[in-house]
């Protein structure tokens, strides 16, 4: 049977244990598993797919094989989470999805909410990893603004009086750093800015632009070393920009550009770009909880 749809790849320590708690626990649909070789492809949602690979550090000619059987059903671009690592997975209904749960005896369930932009379930799974079902909340223009407008006073806040050393901290060795986190998220911010851009000033345009990889962008741009303090200031001249062109525009909210598979509104790229900013200081603030900082 020809997939080639699955966008994540999950490495699992027991294939048939996690292919059991997968499918009873949350409720995943098990499309196929290989004849030879301990990989099988699960459906989450209707789009959205995932291979699962047992590992075997004692054989890497196996692991080899097996990963190149996986491939057969993989986009090109696919995501291979760390343990430990969130993965994302969009809902009409997060409720739903808790009740859904609760019903199949899954107990470890967390919700959480930012009124008015997103509301989120956190599932831990056995493989080490966080499932995350995501929701998005419906706002008004107003309120839109109002988030996308605290987002620079939150973000110096949330690094307020840290030190070189203390940028570097990060929930676990190999997770991103403080200083990691804000040069992302700041960047995000940059390549979206474009976009909104382009949407003010010529409404309904096509738009087109190259895909946009965290990691590539991480190493690419030393994200592990480089100062963070001129980017902050960049961060809210940019939000300042921003917000003065859409307050002197009539009707800036409502401005769109096209994309290659959606219409986008500058309110839908504002929530947006304000969510993702608020997700990132969160997790400074966390990291900063747990160190002590």
């Amino acid at each position: 049977m020809a997939h080639n749809g699955a966008k994540l790849l999950l490495q699992v320590d027991d294939l048939q244990a996690s292919i059991a708690f997968y499918t009873q626990q949350l409720g995943w649909e098990l499309l196929e598993r290989a004849a030879s070789g301990p990989v099988a492809l699960l459906r989450i949602t209707t789009d959205y797919e995932a291979v699962l690979i047992q590992q075997t550090p004692s054989a890497q000619h196996l692991a080899e094989a097996q990963t190149k059987l996986a491939a057969g059903w993989l986009q090109n671009k696919h995501f291979t989470p760390k343990k430990g690592d969130l993965i994302y997975i969009g809902v009409s209904s997060v409720n739903a999805v808790e009740s859904n749960l609760q019903a199949k005896g899954c107990k470890e369930l967390r919700k959480e909410e930012n009124p008015g932009h997103i509301r989120k379930l956190f599932v831990l799974d056995i493989d080490g990893h966080t499932f995350v079902y995501w929701e998005e909340l419906p706002a008004t223009q107003a309120e839109i603004v109002d988030l996308y407008a605290a987002g620079a006073d939150e973000l110096e806040s949330a690094i307020a009086g840290l030190t070189e050393e203390q940028l570097n901290r990060s929930h676990a060795p190999g997770k991103w750093s403080i200083r990691q986190q804000v040069l992302h998220l700041i960047d995000l911010e940059l390549v979206t800015l474009h976009k909104v851009k382009f949407a003010l000033a010529e409404p309904g345009r096509a738009y087109q632009g190259n895909s946009f990889s965290q990691d590539d962008w991480s190493i690419g741009l030393d994200y592990r070393n480089r100062p963070i303090h001129a980017e902050v200031q960049l961060f809210r001249a940019m939000r300042q920009h921003i917000l003065g062109l859409c307050e002197h525009l009539p009707n800036a909210l409502e401005r769109t550009v096209i994309t290659k598979d959606r219409q986008e509104s500058v309110a839908q790229l504002l929530k947006m770009m304000a969510g993702h900013a608020k997700h990132h200081i969160r997790a400074v603030n966390e990291i900063r909880e747990r160190h002590d900082c």
